[in-house]
């Protein structure tokens, strides 16, 4: 059974219910209200005859032994469509002492069942083959001994009529409503689970054509069913994104491995051709280590774009790991031949909710990007600086810089320019280095942006949120969609 059809026979049944319960209620309401207003006028025309009837003893020399009862007119009374009987019940047998005619029907006793009855009774009998409302009133003596009984009574066919006419109403009007409340719930069940078979339909065409954009419009108001639809899009969106990154993270291994697998491939041609050798052995490490490195970069921007990366932000001195920093890239630098400054620029100690280890890489990705594009005889300055509400670290060099229309890109992973900064036979890094810093940056709610000019050099500049204009001390940061290169301090005066 469907969901509309469970709601149509709720609905349906629930109205018929609360009819059958509001009929019913009317239905004895106004018949207790008729029957109660035949019971009054048949009590005030009992009333009338003891009140307008006199008692006289009858007897002679002495105590009287009698008593004759003297009874006003009670045609009257028939005229009203009410039926008087006056039994005297004194004698052994009840006698018909008086009525309100002639007819000989009157000669029987309206209710005969209650006519000797000590107390005031009411009852439906049926009486010359019609339904009346009987009214027995006895007359009692001094002595509580019964004198007379009053029997009063009315036809209950008016109130008959009124009662099946009532009844014909409230079923006609019941079976209208039903009927009714059958059509209206098919249209508001559909029109109400219209946004359900649009979701059904469309993980339906999911599944057919693994279309992953597909998302539901919804023009109504914010309730369940809105909020539905809109978790259903949330999840597509979701779905799509996480869809896009394994696509996409399957494409850049197929790519990117493809060298580093061909070097490997030819050395041990190589090997098997002519032998093992030093050099071949060399190469051989050199492309494992590098496709090694690519690999653990590759899974982690991977882990940090489905939100699998959870940091601990604590309280962190910036300023020990950007001394940390430096004196590394001086060490890189001497181990590479010295042929490079590095200067330490504007140095002031902040505080940061950040993770030592994250800055670090962070930092250290920016200095090996500006070794590796410096040539021999320039200068790498490192800076960190209390700027408004941000801590800012800025990497510059005097390096070969980067074209204009490649800026917006240089974040994209495996990123390669046409021109000035396109990777070099002898370099050995991963393409991803720079889309690692975004990352890095975005989970701790910073920013980062880069300033450069072809053949002049260039400047990453990083802002992270100080200490106390940090709201979190965790984060679990999901790498974004697009990168972001604006809304920091100018990088000015690095």
């Amino acid at each position: 059974m469907t969901i509309r059809t469970k709601l149509i026979l709720w609905y349906s049944g629930l109205l018929a219910f609360i009819i059958v319960v509001f009929g019913g209620t009317v239905f004895g309401l106004l018949r207790w209200t008729l029957v109660s207003t035949i019971d009054q006028s048949l009590s005030d025309a009992a009333a009338q005859v003891v009140e307008n009837s006199r008692a006289v003893p009858i007897g002679e020399f002495g105590s009287p032994n009698s008593v004759r009862v003297d009874l006003p007119p009670l045609t009257v009374f028939g005229l009203l469509g009410v039926y008087v009987q006056v039994w005297d019940i004194a004698g052994e047998q009840p006698r018909l002492a008086a009525a309100s005619g002639d007819e000989d029907y009157l000669l029987t006793a309206l209710d005969g069942e209650h006519l000797t009855h000590p107390t005031l009774s009411r009852a439906d009998v049926i009486w010359n083959e019609q339904e009346m409302r009987v009214l027995t009133y006895p007359v009692n003596l001094a002595d509580g001994s019964i004198l007379a009984v009053v029997q009063t009574g009315s036809a209950l066919e008016t109130v008959n009529q009124a009662i099946d006419r009532l009844l014909t109403v409230l079923m006609l009007a019941m079976s209208v409503a039903i009927i009714g409340s059958v059509v209206v719930g098919l249209l508001l069940a559909d029109r109400a689970l219209q946004p359900v078979d649009d979701i059904i339909h469309a993980a339906a065409k999911i599944t057919e054509t693994d279309d992953l954009g597909t998302r539901l419009p919804w023009n109504g108001p914010m309730d369940e069913l809105g909020r539905l639809t809109a978790v259903f899009n949330r999840m597509m969106t979701r779905l799509e994104h996480l869809f896009g990154v394994q696509q996409r993270f399957v494409a850049d291994v197929s790519h990117e491995l493809r060298t580093p697998l061909t070097a490997i491939r030819g050395n041990l041609d190589l090997i098997q051709r002519y032998g093992v050798d030093d050099e071949s052995i060399e190469a051989i490490s050199s492309e494992v280590g590098r496709m090694t490195r690519m690999v653990d970069d590759l899974l982690m921007l991977a882990r940090a774009e489905y939100g699998g990366i959870h940091l601990e932000l604590d309280p962190l001195d910036l300023d020990v790991v950007v001394a940390s920093v430096y004196r590394e890239a001086k060490a890189i630098v001497h181990a590479r031949g010295g042929k490079l400054t590095v200067v330490m620029g504007r140095f002031e100690p902040v505080r940061i909710n950040g993770n030592a280890d994250r800055i670090k890489q962070l930092m250290l990705n920016l200095v090996g990007n500006a070794i590796k594009f410096t040539p021999e005889g320039g200068e790498i300055k490192l800076s960190l600086s209390e700027e408004g509400a941000f801590a800012v670290m800025r990497v510059s060099d005097s390096g070969i810089g980067i074209r204009a229309e490649d800026i917006p890109h240089i974040f994209e992973r495996f990123f390669q320019a046409e021109g000035s900064r396109a990777r070099t036979e002898s370099d050995t890094g991963t393409g991803l280095g720079l889309a690692i810093c975004r990352w890095i940056t975005e989970a701790h709610r910073g920013t980062i942006k880069v300033d450069s000019i072809v053949g002049k050099g260039t400047t990453f500049t990083i802002a992270i949120p100080k200490m106390e204009h940090t709201a979190s001390t965790k984060a679990n940061i999901r790498l974004p969609v697009t990168p972001t290169h604006d809304g920091l301090p100018s990088a000015g005066g690095a």
